[in-house]
Order: C-alpha cells, then structure tokens, then sequence
C-alpha cells in the first residue's frame, strides 16, 4: 500500500510539468493573433513589438501604448475508452473545458533616431482545466490552474536603415494549483510557485518600405515550483521542475498592392528540453521520463484595406505534436497537433487611436490517453478545441 500510495504521489506531480509544456500560448501574449501568428515579428505597427520583436521598435517614431484585453474559452470532451482498476467507475463522458480571462500591457518610446526602448507585461503561458470529481481519472487530476506573469523591458538600435537589432530581459512569476481524489474524505491539494528570469534577441530587416523580415528568440525559463502537497490535512514540501521551453519564429511582412498584404511565420520550439521531470518530495528526488520532441509551426495570413479606417485580417496556422505516444500523455492538457483559424479587423479612428479585434479558433484534434499507475490503466480520447477572442488598443501620444 505503502509503495501504491508513493506512486500515485509522484504521478500527480508529474502531471504538472504537462500542463506548463504541452502548450506554449502566443496568443496570451497578444501578437497578430488575427491572422494566427503570421507576420507577427515582421509587421511592427503597435506597441505589442516590444513582446514580439524588440528590434522592431526602432519603427516607431512615437511613443505609444497598447493594451490587450482577451478571454479564453476551451471546449474538452473526455470519453472513456474502458479504464480499469483505479480508474474504473468514472463518467463515460467528462466535460473538461473551462474560461479565464488574460489582459497584456505594452510600451514603446523612441529614445533617438537610433535607440528605441519598451516594456510588456504578458502572459507567454498558462491553462486552466476542470474535470470534476466524477472523472475516470480524478486520482490524477480534478482541476488544475497555471497562470504566468512576464515583466518583458528591451532596447532597440538601429544599425543602418535596413537592420535593427534588440535585446531583452524577462522576469516570469508562475503560480501552480491542484486538485487530486475529489472526494469529502479524501483530498489532495498541491501549490506551487516560482520566480525566475530569461531573456530575448531580435532583429528586423527591411528590404525596403513593402517587404521586411523579423526574427526573434526566447530563452528557455526553467522554474522550480515550490509549495506544498496536502493530503487529508497533512502536508508535505514539494517542488516541482517546469520548463518553459526556448523558442524561435521567423516572420514576414510583404506588401503585394495599396489594399494587399502578405504575411507569414515559421517558428520552433524546444520542447526537447524537457527529457525528464525532477520531484522533490520529503522522501527524495525523483527523476521522471518525459520524451517530448521540438515542435515546428507554419502560418500564413493577410491583411486586406478596405478603406483609409478600415482593413480585414485572417489567417490560419499549424503545429506539430510535443507528444504523439498514448502512454506518455496524461489528463492535465490533451496534447496533439495544433490547428489555429483566426478572423480579425483593424480600426483607425485617428492618428491616436487604433482598434484590433480578433477571433481565433484551436483545434487540438482527437488526441488518446492510455496512462497506467499500479496495474491500472486510465483509457480514453479528447477531443478539444480553444477559442480565443479579445481587443487590442493602441495610443500614440
């Protein structure tokens, strides 16, 4: 019972670096997020480029600042598949999806002709879930939360009037909370929390006013969550490793007519980074395989002008799997491939003020589960889907 008991303990930590790495969310951080990421390093119109590409600041000839206000809507049906042993006797159907808000704070000021300076305050990831305790795998997961706070600064310079370049640093706070065994009698609660720091590289090329590149790369934040594991009133230390994987896009920004643009990104993430999961209990540490592998995203959009206040915005994006095995998932975020539709339009009501919405809808597919712990087996397929949609304004002063 002894050694049941110290497995179940260790799975449901294992689950939370899951949750921090299954996804990596760009569209917490507000960047074109109505043409699905595309363009996103290359377009460099708003004070959000201090978030996605710092070198690109240098376009900004006044100081301005942009605030993003977003919900977050996930749809995630669970349906069991013929668990067994521990996880026998759930619901053969499960509605895991749940809804956050998410806001982002950005600035930029032109310091010369030469330097550009700004800030962010984002969020770069973070998912919420709630299962219920009727879930076939509620000893695992009842509900969870991860919530990231990033405080972005970066710095700019013009090298010649085709190449800017810019650095960054990144403060990100990360806050944990679990749910485990959803019974009266039997409850098991885990928290956590982390600071820890990173930092950024860009550059933006222009060919010339209608066609310009941008590149931009984040570094790997590893946070160590440390907080407490309850059970039935008594607690225990506990920290658990999560990495927010480094990550690299490329963009394009190219301008076909006067009504007409182009735009597209081609990023990488280094979710291979995550091999294995270190669990610090009371009783030791423990070293958990992992397996993820690096995902690659492509993305192509548009912008159409209908008029000198008006243009239309869409774009659609695809990301390959951290994890295709069914053993190796587990019950926090169903991950697969991504598919991601996005709608938006762009108001500019004068030189001040300026006006995005956007709708983006994720399709994560039907990914499968088959998580085993003390010759049980947790059986099932989601089949999951996000929905994002906000407004970004931006003030020129």
């Amino acid at each position: 019972m002894k050694t049941t008991l110290s497995l179940l303990l260790i799975s449901l930590l294992v689950a939370n670096n899951a949750l921090a790495g299954a996804y990596m969310f760009p569209e917490l951080g507000g960047a074109n997020i109505s043409t699905a990421g595309a363009g996103a390093q290359a377009v460099a119109e708003g004070a959000e480029t201090a978030y996605a590409n710092s070198a690109a600041m240098t376009k900004m000839s006044e100081p301005t600042i942009a605030f993003n206000v977003q919900g977050m809507v996930s749809d995630i049906q669970f349906t069991d598949t013929g668990s067994d042993g521990l996880f026998a006797g759930g619901e053969s159907s499960t509605q895991a999806g749940s809804a956050m808000p998410a806001g982002s704070v950005y600035y930029v000021a032109p310091l010369n002709d030469k330097w550009s300076a700004g800030i962010a305050l984002v969020s770069a990831g973070g998912s919420v879930i709630d299962y219920g305790a009727d879930f076939s795998g509620a000893i695992l997961l009842q509900d969870a939360m991860l919530i990231t706070a990033q405080l972005n600064p970066s710095i700019a310079y013009k090298v010649n009037d085709n190449l800017s370049l810019g650095v960054g640093a990144v403060a990100e706070y990360g806050m944990l909370e679990q749910r485990f065994a959803g019974t009266d009698k039997f409850q098991i609660e885990a928290t956590g929390s982390s600071l820890e720091f990173g930092y950024t590289a860009s550059a933006l090329y222009e060919f010339n006013d209608k066609h310009r590149v941008g590149f931009s790369y984040r570094s790997e934040i590893e946070h160590d969550m440390d907080g407490d594991l309850t059970l039935s009133n008594q607690g225990v230390d506990s920290s658990v490793g999560i990495i927010m994987p480094a990550n690299a896009t490329m963009s394009g920004f190219h301008q076909l007519t006067d009504k007409a643009s182009l735009l597209w990104s081609l990023g990488w993430m280094q979710f291979s980074s995550v091999e294995t999961t270190n669990i610090t209990l009371d009783s030791g540490v423990f070293d958990i395989q992992r397996q993820w592998e690096d995902t690659v995203t492509a993305s192509i959009g548009g912008y159409y002008q209908l008029n000198e206040q008006w243009r239309l915005e869409g774009g659609v994006s695809y990301e390959t799997s951290p994890q295709d095995d069914p053993t190796m998932q587990y019950p926090d975020v169903p991950t697969g491939e991504l598919w991601k539709y996005a709608v938006g339009a762009t108001y500019e009501m004068n030189h001040h003020w300026r006006f995005n919405v956007y709708y983006e809808y994720l399709d994560v597919g039907q990914p499968s589960i088959e998580y085993a712990l003390a010759d049980s087996t947790l059986r099932g397929e989601y089949n999951a889907n996000i929905h994002f949609f906000g407004v970004m304004t931006n003030y020129r002063f």
